[in-house]
């Protein structure tokens, strides 16, 4: 009888131990798995930071077949900038500190310099404006990034000089379906505006758009793995 229950204790202190080992093993892993799923994370933001150009206001991007040029008043980034149907695209913008996220601009007839952007990318707000200088009356085309799928109304754009003078859509200026703006025979310093009060569409990369909802969904099926196998392991013993 006594041998009976030492060997009945022995056992389920085995079983003990042996479920003990196993928890302390699905608890290594899930911290494995959020771990590595951090590095992941942390590795793929610093390439994308790291895959950038360097501009200063001596550099100049020029657009031979409209006779324009492009230039920046600051010191910046980008992680391409392409010439496509005389437009310069710019993407992941930033002039200074700022990140101003895509832009694409053409200028035709002119020397045009970009003083200051603020886009889409770093707004709460379907709204944005561009502020620069013109040299010479020509035209100039602007797109400031917003969502080319939901068109605005011309009386959310406004075209000002730096006296304050207001100019008139369809005499000066010129708004397409996909958001982008177009000035013409004007001079001097120009702010394009856009007044909305709409969400923005986030661009930033699919994994950090939901990185909170990914590394939430992992806690949970590793929380709920872990109280499955103690669930289990329990029901097995004596």
């Amino acid at each position: 009888m006594t041998e009976t229950l030492i060997t009945k204790h022995v056992t389920i202190s085995y079983l003990v131990c042996s479920d003990l080992i196993i928890q302390n093993k699905t608890y290594s892993l899930v911290l494995t798995i959020l771990l590595v799923v951090l590095s992941l994370l942390s590795v793929l933001e610093a390439v994308q930071a790291q895959n950038v150009t360097r501009f200063t206001p001596q550099d100049t991007f020029e657009i031979p077949a409209v006779n324009g040029m492009i230039r920046f008043s600051f010191n910046g980034t980008y992680t391409s900038a392409t010439l496509e149907n005389d437009m310069w695209v710019f993407n992941n913008l930033t002039l200074g500190t700022r990140s101003l996220g895509d832009l694409k601009f053409s200028a035709k007839n002119c020397n045009v310099t970009i003083y200051t952007i603020s886009s889409s990318a770093n707004n709460s707000r379907q709204s944005g404006y561009i502020r620069y200088s013109v040299e010479g009356v020509g035209e100039q085309v602007v797109n400031l990034g917003f969502d080319s799928s939901k068109p605005s109304h011309p009386s959310e754009w406004t075209v000002v000089n730096q006296d304050s003078v207001f100019f008139a859509e369809g005499k000066n200026w010129q708004l397409l379906s996909d958001n982008t703006m177009i000035i013409r025979g004007l001079s001097g310093t120009l702010t394009v505006m856009r007044y909305n009060y709409g969400l923005t569409v986030d661009n930033r990369p699919f994994y950090l758009r939901h990185s909170i909802i990914i590394l939430t969904a992992l806690a949970v099926v590793a929380t709920v793995t872990i109280a499955t196998v103690i669930k289990l392991k329990t029901k097995r013993l004596p």
